[in-house]
This record gives structure tokens, C-alpha cells and sequence, in this order.
């Protein structure tokens, strides 16, 4: 008899390995392994498309911001301002390069120097991602990384916009990655230890962890059909209550995110580019000491001129006066530094030097005389006032740089040198265009010039030599 019944013992005892409890346990571990990870892989979808388009935006916001003021620079060929935004954008640590190109594909400013000047053109590789007439996303691959090409147009703020370059960024998936990399440790550590405890706890509470679990999967698959107002209303202080904290977080989380990207789709202001592209480091005071040729050009009896005529016709005949020179100007690769009333300030080698700095001021010079000479053409052929104008250029050294204080500053030029420009312009007559010695000696050989008397000029003991420039040599 103790034989049979120790048989029937052996044969009614059933292993842990072969127990309900230990399946239902194992069901529980492998269907919650299987919901974290659904989780996990929802979650880090949804997650990662956000913060990709969250970083998106907010590069396509900070282009925007970099176009919207580029328009002065881009039509003056002030340079230096667009170093400058481009410099503040690559501020930011997602962006990885940034650089202004023009119509012409030509790179005007680069956060790499050594792309200034040289022909901007996309990989063969470039996936367009998105394209529409606000902004281009471009995908480039290779080097085991993945940068995103962001691409916003820049236009001239009139009534008939004229497109004159794009701003290109670089955005980088380096912080996205490192993101979901930590949002995925979270993860992974939080549904080891639910697995653990839940195997630990199934055989008792079995009943108590399935509903938890269910409004956990509901909650995933809200997230993953886009319901980022979805949260879980559990109050538990076991893993499965951790797991749920993070959820909601994470739901949280998106939905900032998700909001931040429908503002910045929205509205994007001038004073929202100044706060992203703010930075307490922007631009510091200072200069450095260059060799470049000023050129002063002066409108001349034009005071008595404003006199005769209204307000508003003075303003416009400036306007359409400056609009004239300054395309001269820029046509010649000079940088206009001021306007000053009726007076043009153009320099030629700053804020960046280049081979052929003086007898471009001098082509820029008779290059003016000859288009005002058609302005005042027009102007005659329907019965307006004519303008006249004298030019003075020297070259020399100046302190070339950023003048004023942290709160108000402007990129111009200081110095005798360009006294002297100042001075040669007030004694040149109607038409005639006055160089110093100094910049006569650099271009004599390609002009045509006439010898004037020294003159003494205001502040100056030694008379200085002067030249008029007639025209320029034909080669």
C-alpha cells in the first residue's frame, strides 16, 4: 500500500517546469515580453519621427530666420552679416554645416571657409524627403552617418518676390540617435525588471496584472494611431505602475514635441528667429587692420535740389538713386558700408580681400558715372530733375571691423585712409573721378588718367598727390 500510494504520489506530483502556474507565468512573461516590445518598437517609431521632425522644424525655423535677414545682405553684398548668421546657426548643436548660396549656385558664406567662392551641387546619393515652395529636406547619406539638407529660399520682401539664394543647414541625427538610444535603455531596464517581478508575482496576482497590461496596450496602440493625448490611469507602485509613469511621460513628452512642431509649422516671427538664433557670444568688438580702397561718392547741389522739391519725391528719387549705385557697386564686388544722405561709402577688400580690390573701385567708379549718366537720361525724357556727382577714392590701411557697444554695433572701416577718400570726393567736380597717389600707383598702367596739382587737403600738412581717372586702358 505505501508502495502504490508513494507510486501515485510520484505520479500526481508535477514538476515546477510542468505546473499551470509556471505556463501561465511564462504566458504572462512572454506575452508582456512581447507587449514591451511592442511598445518599445511603437513607441521608438513614433518617438524618433517626431524628434526628427521637431529638429526639422526647428532647423527650417532657424533658416528662415537666417533668410529673413539675409535679403540686405544678399542685395549689398554685405558678407560679413552673412558670415555672421551663418556662424550663429552652426551654433546650434544639431546643425552640422550651414552656408548661403546664390542663384548662380555660388557659395556666398559657408560655415567652412574653404567652400567660399566654390560651386554648391548635392551628392549624386541625395534623397529628396520633402519638397513644397516653402522648403526642401534633402537626405544624405554616407560615412555611416545621416544628415539632413535643409533648404529655404531666400526673397526680397516686396510685393513680386524675387528669390536671390537659398540658406542651406545640415541637420544631423546625432542627437535624435542619442535620444532614442537613452529613451530605449529607459525602456529595455524598465521591461526587464516588469518581466522579472511579473514572473515572480504572476501566480498570485495573475488576475490584478492582466488589466494593467491591457490598458497599457490600448494606450501603445492609441500612440501608435496618433491619439498623443492618451494616458493611463493606474496608480501602482510595482513595475508595471513604472512602466505605466513612463508611458505617460513618453506621451507627454510627444505631445510637447508635437506641439512645438505645429507652432513652428504656424508662425515663425522675427522675433521667434532673434530667440533661436540668439546667443550671448553673437559678435564680439574688435577689428583688424586691413589694406583697402574707400570709395566716396556725393550727389552734388543736391540740398538745394531737396528744397525745390516735395517730401515724397525726394525720398523716391534717392531710392531709385541709391538703387542704381549700389547694384554698380555690388556688380564690382564692393561692400557699401553707409548712406550717408545723398553719399555712398563703398569698400573694396573688406571685410574679405581680394586680388584685384583697387582697379574694381576704379571700373565701380566710371562704372557709376555711366549709369547715372542713363538715369539721368530717363529722368530727362519725362521732364525730371537730373543728378550730378563727384567720386573720391584713396587706398590704404584702416581698422576694419565691428565699432560701437554690446547693445548697438556696425561693421565699418576707421582711419586716415579714408579721410582722405572723403576729402578727394568733396574737391572732385561733376563727372570726375579723384584717386590719391596711393591708389593711382596700384592701377596706373590699366588707366588713363590726368595729373592734378598736390592738393593740401583738410587736416593733412603734406600736399597729396591726385589724379582723375579719364578712362580705362583697353586690353
Amino acid at each position: 500500500m505505501a508502495s502504490k500510494a508513494e507510486g501515485a504520489s510520484k505520479q500526481a506530483k508535477i514538476s515546477l517546469f510542468s505546473s499551470l502556474r509556471f505556463k501561465f507565468a511564462l504566458t504572462m512573461a512572454l506575452f508582456s515580453g512581447l507587449l514591451m516590445v511592442a511598445v518599445m518598437v511603437l513607441l521608438e517609431q513614433n518617438f524618433r519621427e517626431s524628434l526628427l521632425r521637431e529638429n526639422i522644424e526647428k532647423g527650417i525655423g532657424i533658416a528662415r530666420g537666417v533668410a529673413f535677414n539675409a535679403e540686405d545682405p544678399m542685395l549689398t553684398g554685405d558678407d560679413l552679416y552673412l558670415f555672421s548668421a551663418i556662424t550663429n546657426a552652426t551654433r546650434s548643436p544639431s546643425i552640422r554645416y550651414a552656408m548661403i548660396v546664390d542663384n548662380e549656385l555660388n557659395i556666398r558664406a559657408s560655415s567652412d571657409v574653404s567652400n567660399v567662392g566654390g560651386s554648391y551641387q548635392l551628392p549624386a546619393t541625395t534623397v529628396l524627403v520633402e519638397s513644397n515652395k516653402d522648403y526642401k529636406v534633402n537626405k544624405l547619406g554616407g560615412g555611416g552617418q545621416t544628415v539632413y539638407d535643409l533648404e529655404v529660399p531666400i526673397f526680397t520682401v516686396a510685393d513680386t518676390p524675387v528669390k536671390l539664394g537659398t540658406i542651406h543647414l545640415g541637420l544631423s541625427t546625432d542627437l535624435v540617435n542619442q535620444e532614442i538610444l537613452a529613451m530605449r535603455y529607459r525602456l529595455t531596464t524598465l521591461s526587464i525588471l516588469a518581466l522579472i517581478v511579473g514572473a515572480i508575482i504572476a501566480f498570485a496576482l495573475a488576475g490584478v496584472s492582466v488589466r494593467p497590461v491591457k490598458a497599457l496596450m490600448k494606450g501603445v496602440r492609441a500612440v501608435g494611431a496618433g491619439r498623443l493625448d492618451t494616458t493611463i490611469d493606474i496608480k501602482r507602485k510595482d513595475e508595471i505602475g513604472v512602466l505605466t509613469q513612463a508611458f505617460n511621460d513618453m506621451t507627454e513628452s510627444l505631445r510637447d514635441k508635437e506641439f512645438i512642431k505645429q507652432t513652428f509649422e504656424r508662425y515663425v516671427s522675427k522675433q521667434l528667429a532673434d530667440r533661436i538664433l540668439k546667443r550671448k557670444d553673437e559678435v564680439q568688438l574688435g577689428g583688424e587692420e586691413m589694406t583697402i580702397t574707400i570709395l566716396f561718392s556725393d550727389i552734388r547741389r543736391f540740398t538745394s535740389l531737396a528744397e525745390r522739391l516735395p517730401a515724397r519725391q525726394v525720398v523716391d528719387l534717392l531710392n531709385d538713386y541709391f538703387t542704381q549705385m549700389i547694384g554698380v557697386v555690388i556688380d564690382h564686388d564692393g561692400v557699401v558700408d553707409k548712406l550717408m544722405g545723398d553719399s555712398v561709402m563703398a569698400l573694396f577688400g573688406a571685410p574679405i580681400p581680394g586680388k584685384e580690390d583697387t582697379i574694381n573701385a576704379i571700373r565701380c567708379s566710371l562704372a557709376m558715372q555711366k549709369r547715372l549718366a542713363t538715369f539721368n537720361k530717363n529722368r530727362s525724357d519725362k521732364g525730371r530733375p537730373t543728378l550730378e556727382m563727384g567720386i573720391g577714392l584713396n587706398t590704404g590701411p584702416v581698422i576694419a571691423g565691428n565699432i560701437g557697444s554690446s547693445e548697438r554695433m556696425e561693421y565699418t572701416v576707421i582711419g586716415d585712409s579714408v579721410n582722405i577718400a572723403a576729402r578727394l570726393q568733396a574737391l572732385a567736380k561733376p563727372g570726375e573721378v579723384l584717386v590719391s597717389e596711393a591708389t593711382y600707383q596700384q592701377v596706373k598702367d590699366k588707366v588713363i588718367a590726368t595729373t592734378l596739382e598736390p592738393m593740401t587737403l583738410k587736416g593733412k600738412r603734406i600736399p597729396v598727390g591726385v589724379y582723375r581717372i579719364d578712362s580705362l586702358l583697353e586690353i
